[in-house]
């Protein structure tokens, strides 16, 4: 399925602000794959559809993972909001025809990061962080930063996410922080 149909598709389907959202989370995608030398088509994929199940209820993401057998790790299961990239890539996969196994790896680690990251997953969870419509404290400096050193601002949006769940006094899933230490332990920063 090409770009404009998942489009049409996608804004049946999701709330007008995560439309407008993975709408921006596509460009950016597409933006730092020419950047990186990754695949644009494939970037601009992840970025429409890394958020295609995000509207769905709890319920409904248990269900679809049960339906396809996907086991859920016990963190996971503790913090409902991350069934939604595993949904998503099942989503993306069965409603969408995307067979790619680099786009579907993507979507589902758009939202903890993974320990052994593609370029095409760090473009998808990075734009998710950095498109236009967010506003975190410190967002211009990564964005800024993305456009020198992938892993750094990957690094950077891991650190903020990491501290504020520690802030919150919130479950952080172990993926999180292999990602972030994998990342570290590769990084050379000038």
């Amino acid at each position: 399925m090409g770009a404009d149909l998942i489009k049409l598709k996608l804004k049946e389907i999701m709330s007008e602000e995560r439309f407008q959202h993975s709408l921006n989370v596509s460009l950016v995608a597409q933006d730092l794959a020419l950047k990186y030398n990754c695949n644009v088509e494939k970037a601009e994929i992840a970025g429409l559809l890394h958020d295609c199940a995000k509207d769905l209820n709890y319920k409904t993401l248990k269900k679809i993972t049960s339906e396809y057998n996907i086991r859920i790790d016990e963190i996971t299961q503790k913090i409902p909001k991350l069934l939604h990239p595993i949904a998503g890539m099942i989503i993306a996969e069965k409603e969408f025809n995307i067979k790619d196994p680099v786009i579907l790896e993507a979507i589902r680690v758009h939202s903890t990061g993974s320990i052994h990251m593609s370029i095409l997953d760090k473009i998808t969870f990075l734009s998710d962080k950095i498109e236009p419509l967010r506003n975190l404290e410190g967002i211009e400096e990564i964005r800024k930063i993305a456009w020198k050193d992938l892993n750094q601002a990957v690094l950077m949006i891991l650190d903020k996410e990491l501290l504020f769940l520690i802030a919150k006094g919130l479950i952080i899933h172990p993926i999180s922080i292999e990602a972030r230490n994998n990342i570290l332990s590769k990084a050379v920063f000038a």
